[in-house]
């Protein structure tokens, strides 16, 4: 029997050949692509800016349509809403505040977006600090492995207690992990296997949001609270203002980097973990 009397395969076509993996070659080609765009921009970025380094005034003002580029990239466009700061009493039956010799730690929660909202530890040294610092983990580690509260760090990459220790006031935001818990629909009983990072990006992307966009907010929520002044106690004065800066690894030094990037208040950025070797 022919192609054209086998019902399975359209007059006219033949069947396709099984012998390569159409994905592979999909993914193949995509890295091509990718690669050979990434050699193009070395060459072509010049275009694209206008840099004025006559003046730390004068580089700002040239880069803006830059920052607002990157803002409308990663959805990073929604007014946030004015920060209150609340301390969370119990978290999973645990108490609210951890004590170590020289810092005191409070799981917190602060106010982003309209509905959205970031979590994570205040780290507040015992005397007043030298600095403010936004202390973002990789995705899979949580606030408290960074803090030195919970096991799963060695000692030398608990950078959030570190900060601390050496007299910084540190606020660790909670990231989306790359679990799979629940990446799904419960009332269909339909799951897969894909991690929240992923799952809730290939919806969220559709509309011009995604995780990325949403922590880099929360992130500079968290910096609007700082800069604020309003950690100071009542107690406390009100002193010299102090620099502002934003530490990162991992998925958490690409939010560090981005919020940087977007952000004039952030005085340093230390990117750790995310551009490779």
């Amino acid at each position: 029997m022919g192609a054209a009397d086998d019902a399975s395969v359209l007059p006219g076509t033949q069947a396709l050949a099984p012998a390569n993996d159409p994905s592979a070659k999909m993914v193949a080609g995509i890295d091509a692509f990718l690669t050979r765009e990434t050699e193009r921009a070395r060459t072509n970025r010049g275009a694209f800016w206008r840099r004025d380094c006559a003046s730390p005034e004068a580089y700002a003002k040239s880069v803006a349509p830059n920052r607002e580029s990157l803002r409308r990239m990663i959805g990073a466009v929604d007014a946030r809403v004015p920060v209150r700061m609340e301390t969370v009493q119990e978290v999973n039956g645990d108490s609210a505040e951890a004590f170590a010799a020289s810092y005191s730690a409070t799981r917190v929660r602060w106010s982003v977006l309209d509905g959205v909202t970031g979590e994570g530890l205040l780290l507040r040294p015992r005397r007043g600090p030298a600095a403010l610092v936004v202390a973002v983990p990789d995705a899979d580690h949580t606030p408290e492995m960074v803090a030195g509260l919970q096991p799963g760090l060695p000692t030398e990459r608990q950078f959030a207690r570190r900060l601390v220790e050496n007299g910084c006031l540190v606020l660790v935001p909670a990231l989306i992990d790359r679990k799979d818990t629940w990446s799904g629909n419960k009332r269909l009983n339909r799951f897969t296997n894909q991690p929240h990072r992923e799952w809730i990006y290939r919806q969220a992307f559709e509309m011009g949001r995604h995780p990325i966009g949403c922590e880099v907010q929360k992130i500079l929520a968290a910096a609007d609270w700082l800069a604020s002044g309003r950690w100071r106690s009542p107690q406390e004065p009100a002193g010299r203002p102090l620099k502002v800066g934003v530490a990162g690894h991992g998925e958490g030094g690409l939010l560090a980097f981005y919020s940087a990037a977007l952000d004039t208040r952030i005085d340093c950025a230390l990117v750790s973990g995310y551009f490779d070797a």
